[in-house]
């Protein structure tokens, strides 16, 4: 589903990234999912990075795009509550990156 709105919502990643002074280092866009891999300040916490990349993207998309919340959505939002965060203490920054960029999700 989120291919019918992949160009926006990369556009909405990105201005919120700018917003709030985070860095999008990688990102792919799946049909179901979102992996992004932001540099952010750490005076933001990872639920805090999480509320604001998935909070304004999810109202947009579904105001612009009514039809997609009644015909995926039924009364709930874009995301799901959860979201997986990690860092790159354990694995190094290019690790990451390939695994978002050349791996199939």
């Amino acid at each position: 589903m989120l291919e019918l709105v992949r160009d926006e919502l990369a556009e909405l990643f990105q201005g919120t990234a700018e917003r709030f002074g985070h860095e999008i280092v990688s990102m792919e866009i799946a049909t179901d999912h979102v992996h992004l891999f932001v540099e952010a300040d750490p005076k933001w916490s990872p639920a805090e990075i999480a509320k604001q990349f998935k909070g304004y993207s999810g109202r947009t998309i579904l105001k612009h795009h009514p039809e997609i919340k009644q015909r995926y959505f039924w009364r709930s939002g874009l995301w799901k509550d959860g979201y997986y965060v990690g860092t790159t203490g354990a694995v190094s920054e290019d690790v990451v990156r390939r695994y978002i960029e050349e791996t199939e999700h």
